[in-house]
């Protein structure tokens, strides 16, 4: 018996100590560069605030323990997370001049004296075409890029197997990866059955000022969700870029969606009149929002809104580590039938239960726009 206890925690010792990262360690990030970082990093500069969830799925007892610098967008854009994440983790980190497309305060970053600053792929050529990332490097101070954007399905779990093994978290970041694929293993699965794949039109921060229309993403974020369920992403198609408005003309005579999705979230600036979706808020006022929005000139007569095809989504799922949730909530908009036994709350939760210690509270992530007559 004792033999059998003494190789039980022999095992046990030897699985932990597979997952230790060894210091000085070499990253390689998602953008291919490898990164020598010296020692385990205690201070952490995140150029993208949103990075924090990130933090969250690896540093699970306080992701803000070690981060020493963050920018302001993950609490601007929703601010319900930010409260729930204060109220478990204590104060959080000092905020920093630090732009999404990489345009920092250098001095702040380096009084903050970061044992490793972590970025957004899209921020690595303002980074490097300023100088930022050689002159960090020649202080001794390593920088990583992530992606949530870019590529996020398939970048999301490199991102956080990247972080993971910069951070001394692979434990962690193995396990949240194994229940991100096994999902999209089973989106795929679904989808590969399918004989027809709707046209897709996501008006991104729908209402956020006022009743315009229509912001959408391309090749990217929200279009890229659309693309990894196979649906023809109208954005894609019509911009020129990344990014940019298509014409509702256009949505109701050359490019009309099958399925129309409106992305919000709690912004506060004065004018926004866009789908509340987060905490702190019921399915109620998220169904009224999307009502207000469907019921904007001209938009009786698009083809969705009259066959009840129009849904509205959480907005930062579009760069979010937790998109695999945004995925499944895409997948019950596009193929109803097939998925109507998927319940994306449920992962969410499970997710946040397993993974975090983010605390658990009501949330509205995603809904069906009321049908209209």
């Amino acid at each position: 018996m004792k033999l059998i206890a003494y190789s039980a925690i022999a095992l046990l010792s030897l699985s932990s100590a597979s997952f230790a990262t060894d210091y000085p360690a070499a990253v390689t990030d998602v953008v291919g560069r490898t990164v020598t970082i010296a020692k385990k990093p205690e201070r952490i500069v995140l150029q993208d605030g949103r990075d924090m969830l990130t933090m969250a799925l690896l540093d699970r007892d306080n992701p803000y323990k070690r981060v020493v610098g963050w920018s302001s967008n993950f609490v601007k854009s929703d601010p319900g997370t930010a409260k729930l994440m204060d109220q478990a983790f204590g104060k959080a980190p000092p905020v920093m001049t630090l732009s999404e497309d990489g345009d920092v305060d250098l001095e702040a970053i380096i009084a903050a004296k970061p044992d490793l600053v972590v970025a957004q792929q899209r921020a690595e050529k303002t980074f490097q075409g300023s100088g930022v990332e050689d002159k960090l490097k020649a202080l001794g101070i390593p920088v990583i890029y992530l992606d949530l954007m870019e590529k996020p399905v398939e970048d999301t779990t490199k991102s956080v197997e990247v972080l993971g093994k910069a951070i001394d978290r692979e434990k962690e970041a193995t396990e949240y990866v194994s229940f991100y694929k096994k999902h999209l293993d089973h989106l795929n699965e679904v989808i590969a059955k399918q004989t027809s794949h709707p046209n897709v039109f996501v008006e991104a921060k729908a209402g956020n000022k006022g009743d315009g229309c229509c912001f959408t993403h391309g090749d990217t974020g929200f279009g890229k969700l659309v693309a990894a369920l196979k649906g023809n992403n109208i954005g894609t198609k019509l911009l020129p870029g990344q990014t940019g408005n298509v014409s509702l003309e256009t949505l109701l005579g050359t490019s009309p969606p099958d399925v129309y999705i409106m992305s919000g979230s709690q912004w506060t600036n004065p004018e926004n009149a866009a789908v509340p979706f987060g905490y702190n808020v019921t399915p109620q006022q998220v169904t009224a929002a999307l009502g207000k929005l469907e019921q904007r000139d001209g938009f009786a007569a698009m083809k969705a809104v009259q066959d009840g095809r129009v849904y509205g989504i959480y907005h930062q799922f579009y760069n979010h580590p937790y998109n695999i949730v945004g995925l499944e909530y895409f997948a019950t908009f596009m193929y109803p039938e097939a998925f109507k036994g998927l319940n994306p709350g449920d992962t969410y939760a499970t997710l946040i239960k397993d993974f975090t210690k983010i605390p658990a509270a009501p949330v509205v992530l995603g809904a069906a726009a009321p049908v209209t007559q």
